[in-house]
């Protein structure tokens, strides 16, 4: 499945709704943005919020776990090497 941003109102509610029901468990920074990944039963949110606003400016939705790359970079895994 592709990436599905929220378009309208009613889409943004329910984005709303679905980070509440959501588990975070990830959070990055890209520009303005901090972005925070949501897993829900069988697919991911991603919600961008504008770091001075603290407003929610786009929400993707997505299954293709490739889309997680961006956030394996800040996992430090070296307890698990030594």
């Amino acid at each position: 499945m592709k990436r599905q941003p929220f378009t309208t109102i009613e889409e943004a509610h329910r984005a709303h709704r679905l980070i509440k029901s959501g588990v975070q468990v990830a959070e990055r920074t890209k520009g303005f943005y901090k972005i925070q990944l949501y897993q829900l039963p069988g697919y991911y949110l991603e919600v961008y919020r504008h770091s001075h606003f603290n407003v929610i400016i786009k929400v993707n939705s997505f299954t293709d776990v490739s889309y997680l790359e961006p956030y394996l970079e800040s996992i430090d895994i070296a307890s698990l090497l030594g």
